[in-house]
């Protein structure tokens, strides 16, 4: 723009006011990106000082234009978006630096400018730094009442999913307790009635359980069931279900298992419970039936539960300590 109304031959006005500034600023650029490269942790400090030299640049530049020494401001502007008050303080420093030496050392600028605008224009430059320090503590204000929120969210949602899981979990064997049983598998046999995935119901049982209550106590019972059903959980995936569905009777769901793993794992958990001794029995074992059931489509949950425990009941009267198939199975 300049170019149209400058007295100045076209060529000298080139060299000087537009080649010699952008050479170097450019060289100014080249040097914060290679001090962001190396000096990784101090890069803000090396951008807020950057862009001090290039205001000197451009002001020294054109000293004639005694407006430009609002450019000043640039640094400090730059530091608000650090949010951190030592480096407010770092770019207001840089700023007063600059301002004194452009006016030391530049001839024109000390020509042009008197004492009183040089007092207005640290004037003005105070209030914005004034207004960039109060941008600056609204901002951390704004940032730490965000941070606390957020905290709070978080424990609200951990707080919530604590509940939700102490609502699902049942207390003595830590499985899903009876409820949660009743939700997951309303869920699990409407995809299932889809075609979307295999689903198979396992009910296991704890063979004679009242005789360990009646002979060892009811603190040794509550040992057997926690066992039995830590040792359920160890053979299940994360896709399966172990709920406590009553008393000594646990009910398991199989997802995206054939028939024939899920006969494999069952045999092997009923296997396991029955090798292993409790303490709490003075190193006998127990043993558990269970009863095994396919999801057909258009079966129902209710026909579902019923097929398994039929298959249950077939298994404790055929000599228990082992897995009987409904008969949708068979």
């Amino acid at each position: 723009m300049f170019l149209t109304i400058t007295e100045l031959p076209m060529n000298d006005f080139v060299i000087s006011y537009i080649l010699r500034p952008t050479i170097i600023m450019a060289f100014v650029i080249l040097l914060a990106e290679s001090g962001v490269r190396w000096l990784p942790k101090q890069h803000d400090y090396v951008l807020i000082s950057s862009s001090t030299l290039i205001v000197i640049t451009i002001v020294a530049i054109h000293s004639s234009l005694e407006y430009l020494l609002f450019f000043l401001f640039f640094p400090i502007m730059i530091s608000i978006f650090y949010f951190q008050y030592k480096k407010l303080l770092y770019s207001f420093l840089n700023t007063g630096i600059a301002l004194f030496a452009l006016y030391t050392y530049d001839s024109d600028l000390y020509d042009n400018v008197s004492i009183i605008s040089l007092l207005t224009l640290i004037s003005v430059l105070l209030i914005y730094s004034c207004i960039a320090f109060g941008i600056l503590a609204r901002g951390r204000e704004i940032l730490i009442h965000l941070r606390t929120s957020y905290e709070s969210n978080q424990e609200l949602l951990v707080r919530t999913i604590l509940m939700d899981k102490l609502a699902k979990t049942d207390a003595l064997t830590d499985t899903y307790n009876h409820m949660a049983y009743h939700e997951f598998k309303d869920n699990l046999v409407e995809q299932a009635e889809n075609g979307r995935m295999a689903l198979h119901l396992a009910v296991l049982d704890i063979d004679n359980f009242k005789s360990v209550n009646d002979t060892y106590g009811h603190r040794a019972g509550d040992a057997v069931l926690r066992k039995v059903a830590e040792l359920t959980r160890s053979k299940t995936g994360s896709n399966d279900i172990v709920a406590r569905y009553g008393g000594e009777e646990f009910a398991l769901l199989f997802t995206e298992k054939s028939y024939q793993e899920v006969y494999d794992l069952v045999e092997d958990i009923r296997k396991t419970i029955a090798s292993t001794t409790h303490e709490a029995l003075q190193g006998l074992n127990v043993t558990v039936s269970i009863g095994l059931n396919q999801y057909i489509p258009g079966m129902g949950k209710e026909a579902f539960f019923q097929g398994a425990d039929a298959a249950l009941y077939e298994a404790k009267h055929s000599g228990k300590n082992r897995t009987a198939l409904a008969k949708s199975i068979n």
